[in-house]
Parts: C-alpha cells; sequence; structure tokens
C-alpha cells in the first residue's frame, strides 16, 4: 500500500517535471504558441501573476527534488514541454488539477490551483485577465488546457 502511494507519487513527479524554472520563482514561460487561452470549446484561462508566483515556490522545495530546477525532466522524468501540452491539450483542467492532487494528497486546493497556474504559464498559456484560476472542481471542469498551436508547413504556427 505505501509502494502504490510512492510510485503514484513518483509518477506524478514525472509528470510535472519539465516545467522550465529560470532565474527564481517568477520563471519565464516556456515560448510555446497556443491557439490562444481557450481550450476548443472551454472558458477563457485565467490565473493571477500571484498564483504563478505562488506555483513556482510550490514547484521549487516540492518538485524539482525529482525533476530538477529546469523542469526539463530526467532519466525517468518526461519533460512537461511540447509532449505536456500535447498530452494535456483540450482537457479539463479539474482532471490536471486531480492529478496534482492524487501527486501531493496534502496539498491544500489553494496551492494545487498555483501549481497548475504555474504549469500553465511556463507553457506558454496566457492568462485572459488577473483573475485567480479556480480552485473549485466544477468551475475548473469549464476550463480546458490550450492545446499547442501545430507548426505551419514554414514550421511556424
Amino acid at each position: 500500500m505505501v509502494f502504490n502511494s510512492l510510485l503514484r507519487t513518483s509518477l506524478m513527479a514525472c509528470v510535472l517535471g519539465s516545467l522550465s524554472l529560470h532565474h527564481g520563482a517568477w520563471a519565464e514561460p516556456h515560448h510555446a504558441t497556443h491557439t490562444g487561452n481557450r481550450g476548443n470549446t472551454g472558458q477563457p484561462v485565467s490565473f493571477s501573476a500571484e498564483q504563478v508566483a505562488h506555483g513556482a515556490q510550490i514547484y521549487a522545495t516540492t518538485c524539482a527534488a525529482c525533476h530538477g530546477p529546469d523542469l526539463a525532466g530526467g532519466h525517468d522524468v518526461p519533460d512537461l514541454g511540447l509532449y505536456f501540452t500535447t498530452r494535456w491539450a483540450s482537457t479539463p483542467l479539474d482532471r490536471l488539477a486531480s492529478a496534482v492532487s492524487h501527486a501531493a494528497p496534502l496539498m491544500p486546493p489553494q496551492d494545487t490551483a498555483a501549481l497548475v497556474a504555474f504549469i500553465l504559464h511556463q507553457n506558454g498559456v496566457t492568462s485572459a485577465t488577473n483573475a485567480p484560476l479556480p480552485m473549485e472542481e466544477a468551475r475548473l471542469a469549464k476550463i480546458r488546457f490550450p492545446a499547442p498551436a501545430l507548426p505551419t508547413p514554414s514550421g511556424r504556427p
């Protein structure tokens, strides 16, 4: 039972592993281009700068030990760049928040929302407003992770 819990926590840590944390808590995002801040038919994504900064601190103290300070993953840890955004594209954010909660079951909802906001920011998602990302599962279910723009034949999105 304890082994399953540790394995689940390790696996989730792998999922969260390739954010781009450089030069402190308020990290520059990856420069991936997204189709907007709206996932397919979901509501626009909004998160606050304070949430992103708090999420960066959580990542640095809770996640970076396994995922590394540059969030690029490692031997058994996948990156959270293109692979991550492709995997989570158009997925309701309540599912991402649930995955984070399963990896860190003692994390309060406001910390989970902050870590999700950080993940979004690091993957180039632009917030529609500076309103905080909601913590409530029902509200997160209406917001989808924006899909990265596909490159055109010229190699640009």
